[in-house]
């Protein structure tokens, strides 16, 4: 079989930077802030935190009020450009966004030129049977609304958090209930706060100044940035970026859940007050809201927590030289299904990994 990474395609869609990115002249961009070290963003443990700590009795006061505290809001049109979605039946669902700026550089109703590189959807079924995140591209080719076919972080920039969170939901054929968005730098905060993160490596590889074997590793703040912000390394660059944080979100939810972290008000005040301020949630994701979910999950487990990737079909090239990864249609719709007829974890349970 011939080596995809020998193509001009795998080259430049995993190695270079986005080519159909709106310049820093567009209409309307804001000045962005001087970069900073940790910008690529991780964000699929942001709810999990939360329920791991916001359902602790009584100490899950003291605790919520550190959230709503730290925490920054966007309104309902800022997020979804109208009314927030209920949930009737379907189950719940998170969309999880990582952000290159803070929240006081993004105007996100109106966010010309931002592109969010981490995009993940949580859903969470309506008898609270468990958890499921399912990691999606940003590379990945779709429609969106007013702009034609693009890749799906583009949607950001050409139209601020409510044409991202639309173009996920005709993604995924369902409704958005809820809208996460979080620095990276919170997770070495978070990393920190726990003590460390034991993960595990699919293979060895370097990243940002530090080593990984294949295996258990376990990670500082700055080591776990390092493990989940590596994409050049790999032969499926993007793919196996996502395999790498969901390892992360994996180890950060076993020490989240141990003994030693659940026991210690100390520590999981630290957390919290560490963790927020780098979040920006809708309206509806109050301390309220997930206390009330936390105690709904009481019996979920770490098994009870499943990860899977959307569909992909292959490499594509567009009519302007962007290199993009195409969908498999037909796997597409089963996942559509699933998150309509509610059954994603039976579809996360047999899902194949994604590679190219």
């Amino acid at each position: 079989m011939t080596d995809p990474r020998s193509t001009s395609d795998f080259d430049r869609l995993f190695y270079e930077d986005d080519p159909g990115a709106p310049s820093e002249s567009a209409p309307g961009r804001r000045r962005p802030r001087k970069k900073k070290t940790g910008r690529r963003v991780l964000v699929g443990a942001l709810i999990l935190v939360l329920l791991a700590v916001l359902g602790l009795g009584a100490y899950g006061f003291y605790v919520a009020n550190l959230y709503d505290s730290g925490k920054q809001e966007v309104t309902d049109e800022e997020a979804f450009g109208g009314a927030r979605p209920e949930t009737s039946g379907e189950g719940m669902n998170v969309l999880l966004l990582g952000s290159d700026a803070r929240d006081e550089d993004v105007d996100y109703e109106n966010s010309r030129g931002f592109r969010s590189d981490t995009i993940m959807v949580m859903h969470v079924p309506e008898d609270r049977s468990g958890v499921q995140i399912m990691s999606i591209p940003r590379d990945i080719w779709v429609d969106i609304e007013g702009h034609g076919q693009a890749k799906i972080n583009a949607a950001m920039s050409f139209g601020g958090l409510p044409l991202a969170t639309s173009t996920v939901s005709d993604f995924i054929g369902a409704p958005i209930h809820h809208v996460a968005i979080i620095d990276f730098e919170g997770f070495q905060a978070l990393t920190d706060s726990l003590g460390g993160v034991e993960v595990e490596s699919e293979q060895s590889f370097e990243s940002g100044g530090h080593s990984f074997q294949e295996g258990t590793n376990t990670l500082d703040g700055e080591q776990a940035l390092a493990f989940v912000r590596a994409r050049k390394n790999f032969g499926d660059g993007d793919l196996q970026r996502n395999r790498n944080q969901q390892a992360f979100l994996s180890g950060v939810m076993n020490e989240l859940i141990s003994r030693d972290t659940l026991s210690n008000p100390t520590r999981i005040s630290g957390i919290v007050r560490d963790f927020s301020p780098y979040m920006t949630v809708d309206s509806g994701l109050s301390s309220g809201t997930i206390g009330s979910l936390a105690y709904q999950l009481r019996d979920v487990r770490q098994d009870d927590i499943e990860f899977f990737s959307a569909p992909i079909g292959g490499l594509g090239t567009s009519s302007d030289g962007q290199s993009y990864l195409s969908v498999d249609e037909d796997e597409l719709e089963k996942v559509r299904t699933a998150f309509a007829e509610d059954t994603v974890g039976d579809y996360a349970a047999q899902a194949e990994i994604q590679h190219l």
